[in-house]
């Protein structure tokens, strides 16, 4: 290994660390797709409980509860980066995990009518999902960039840094 390749001083290894961790994208990738499902389907689903709980007869229940919902997802989505990286990911893996449950979020919030635009014609599709996709990176990147500061804190002070007090107990 050349100096370069190391750094003299470390920082490009340590950058490279930062950025992608030591937990893989691919972990990163099947969260985020998983939280994008579950997300948009948690509309659905809140809409068929407040439909079935007034079907029985329950009063004072809202009936919009989109922003309940979405507010529940954030904070379930920047718990889940947190820890993500607590336990070794990457800045960029974080925001990765981040933008599926946000861009459900936006898209059923924020976009297009569910279920009701046509593809036939891609070009106002494209139009109608551009903007939410849009804040739904930059949430992600917001998001993504604090829960690693945050993890990795948190990483640190549950005792994962590396003090060598454990040394002789494996000699």
């Amino acid at each position: 290994m050349t100096g370069r390749d190391r750094g003299d001083d470390g920082r490009p290894a340590a950058l490279a660390r930062v950025a992608l961790g030591e937990t893989g994208f691919e972990r990163a990738a099947v969260w985020s797709a998983v939280g994008f499902a579950v997300s948009y389907a948690a509309f659905d689903a809140a809409s068929i409980a407040v439909d079935a709980a007034a079907s029985l007869g329950a009063t004072g229940i809202p009936q919009d509860l989109a922003a309940p919902v979405a507010g529940a997802l954030a904070v379930l989505t920047a718990v889940g980066v947190v820890a993500f990286a607590a336990v070794g990911g990457g800045a960029l893996p974080a925001v990765l995990l981040a933008y599926g449950p946000f861009a459900a979020v936006l898209l059923r919030t924020a976009g297009p009518e569910p279920y009701s635009v046509p593809l036939s014609d891609p070009v106002p599709f494209l139009v109608a999902v551009a903007e939410p996709l849009g804040v739904a990176l930059a949430a992600a990147v917001a998001v993504g960039v604090a829960g690693y500061a945050i993890g990795r804190v948190v990483a640190g002070v549950g005792g994962g840094n590396d003090d060598g007090a454990g040394a002789e107990a494996t000699e």
